[in-house]
């Protein structure tokens, strides 16, 4: 039996079994693709910015910029990206890049799951623990300062 009065080692078994548990169904999704980490980082980013140029792409992503080409061109033949002149320098070489629809919903359908596996966990909830869950939930987000991470920052 575990000692659930320190809130430290709650949060490290919650985040746990969050990494281990229920970000392995989005990965099964994210591997049938054949989508990189480089990859899967790079639609996130141009999720959350709308577009971005491959310079950027590889300065905010921390990555060598043949690597930000390489996974461009896998993303671009899987159609998960599009690729137009940046029309706000003179360079004709300058590219934006940005999500085509698909990429969009491949993100959508993974947020999709990940609260469909939440709420299968926790369906079983008397109200008053799903009072507390919720009061503990809004507490870890006023603490880390999350505002609404990935899916909240992409529609806001």
């Amino acid at each position: 039996m575990t000692d659930n009065s320190d809130p430290i080692n709650n949060l490290t078994m919650i985040f746990g079994y969050g990494y281990s548990h229920i970000f392995s169904e989005v990965t099964e999704s994210v591997r049938k693709m054949h989508i990189s980490k480089e990859q899967l980082a790079i639609i996130e980013y141009l999720y959350l910015k709308q577009e971005a140029t491959p310079t950027e792409l590889s300065i905010e992503l921390n990555v060598h910029k043949s690597s930000i080409a390489h996974a461009l061109r896998k993303l671009s033949l899987k159609k998960l990206i599009h690729t137009e002149k940046n029309i706000l320098t003179n360079d004709n070489r300058s590219k934006l890049i940005s999500l085509t629809p698909a990429a969009a919903e491949l993100l959508d359908e993974f947020v999709s799951n990940i609260q469909n596996i939440i709420a299968s966990n926790i369906q079983g909830l008397s109200e008053e623990e799903t009072q507390a869950l919720t009061d503990a939930t809004r507490t870890i987000i006023k603490i880390i300062n999350i505002d609404g991470g990935l899916y909240n920052e992409a529609r806001a």
